[in-house]
């Protein structure tokens, strides 16, 4: 009987487990109308969190009202929704979120009744109360630059720290951040002036900080609990499109343009070699060239995994199998794998789906590459780590500019929402989960 018994428990066990493993049944709820308004997180408990602006005038034109919605999903699948904030004299710019060991942080910049940008942020359980805003940043003086510039960017380290960055067009200008320990309302905004603009904070599996921004080749990076950053400069030259991804403790890819960025009014940007530097033991390397000096590459990702990685990009040229002056020209799309030892392999012309984030265990998510020769359409995958079939994501075969995808930093998840309008309009979203 003992031993019937032992059985029937690990059957179960078994079917458990199964059934926690892969995407989980797409969830409604009322979201964000603009796709580019809706930010998402996931954390390795498979807990995940969608987070967006709403907006519209009251009493025709005579005020405005705006606010910032959350929805929050349990890992066991319960739906938790609540108004982080409301004001009927704002405008909300940007929205972000992050979430880690049951906590979610949320961020966002709006503009305040004399028209100057702010930066906020608010925290709490997925379940329960939450704390009061507390505006972090404000902005002193009427900006030259274009409105809207003031975005957060939040990440969450392994022991549950969050890291927040915003841009700041004062009398410094640069970036600034602030810090939160768990529980723990943010200190007070740190200036780090001549910072990336645009900085994106990001943890590695040892909990030290990166900010890096996408038309700068400098990386900021502080020790875990330091609070100090230090300026590792990759290039002087001037890049596009400028990305960082990193995985195991001081492990990391960092890939860019050899272009130029545009702002505002400025010239259009221009494209460039593709170069990468990879991260280890917590220093970057040699600045490597992936393509001939001529090229003018544009549009890549990089995804690192376990000191390596995958770098994508695109250029223009003729079609497969002719040669110039053939016409037309399309555009192509290539990528270079890293290995664990952080060398490069060969050069593979794009076949299939192109690889967007990667979990801490490894599990990385592909799309459909969002530029090309390729219909912009298909489903989202998960390609778990140490093999096994790709995982098609329950949403329909839209275009990627209709859902946003992310993979937890630390442990095996991800999280993709989407919106339910063929046509990515209308507030209808649906919510689902991958675990392993």
């Amino acid at each position: 009987m003992f031993a019937a018994a032992l059985a029937a428990a690990v059957a179960l066990s078994v079917c458990a487990s199964s059934a926690l493993a892969g995407w989980s049944a797409p969830q409604s709820f009322m979201g964000s109308t603009d796709p580019s308004g809706t930010a998402v997180a996931v954390d390795s408990r498979g807990d995940a969190a969608v987070v967006w602006r709403t907006g519209g005038f009251l009493r025709g034109l005579t005020a405005y009202s705006d606010s910032v919605q959350l929805v929050a999903r349990l890992a066991s699948g319960r739906l938790v929704t609540r108004t982080v904030w409301r004001s009927h004299v704002a405008q909300v710019r940007s929205v972000s979120v992050a979430i880690g060991d049951g906590q979610v942080t949320v961020a966002w910049s709006y503009y305040d009744r004399a028209g100057r940008e702010a930066v906020a942020a608010a925290y709490g359980p997925l379940v329960g109360r939450w704390s009061v805003p507390q505006t972090l940043g404000r902005e002193t003086e009427m900006s030259a630059f274009e409105p809207g510039n003031w975005h957060p960017n939040l990440a969450v380290a392994p022991d549950g720290e969050v890291l927040l960055a915003w841009d700041t067009f004062n009398a410094n200008n640069g970036i600034a951040v602030a810090w939160r320990s768990p529980h723990h309302p943010f200190g007070a905004a740190q200036s780090l002036a001549g910072g990336p603009e645009g900085a994106t904070p990001q943890f590695d599996a040892r909990g030290n900080a990166y900010l890096s921004s996408s038309c700068d080749g400098t990386v900021l990076v502080a020790r875990a609990h330091s609070h100090h950053f230090r300026s590792d400069v990759l290039t002087a030259a001037s890049v596009v499109g400028f990305s960082l991804s990193v995985s195991g403790p001081g492990r990391g890819l960092a890939v860019w343009v050899d272009g130029q960025c545009s702002f505002g009014d400025e010239a259009a940007a221009t494209s460039g070699p593709v170069f990468a530097s990879v991260l280890r033991t917590g220093m970057f390397g040699t600045p490597l060239a992936l393509t001939p000096a001529d090229a003018q590459d544009y549009g890549f990702t990089v995804v690192a995994v376990d000191g390596g990685g995958t770098v994508t990009w695109f250029t223009d040229g003729p079609p497969t199998g002719t040669s110039p002056p053939a016409l037309p020209y399309t555009t192509l799309g290539f990528s270079v794998q890293f290995g664990a030892d952080g060398l490069p392999g060969a050069t593979q012309q794009i076949t299939a789906d192109e690889a967007l984030a990667a979990d801490g265990g490894g599990d990385v998510v592909l799309a459909p590459p969002t530029s090309g020769f390729f219909t912009p359409a298909g489903p989202v995958l998960v390609r778990p780590a140490g093999g096994g079939a790709d995982q098609s994501a329950p949403a329909p075969m839209r275009p990627p500019s209709y859902q946003v995808a992310v993979a937890a930093p630390i442990g095996r998840a991800a999280a993709l929402t989407w919106h339910t309008s063929p046509t990515g309009g209308g507030p209808a979203m649906e919510l689902s989960v991958w675990r392993q």
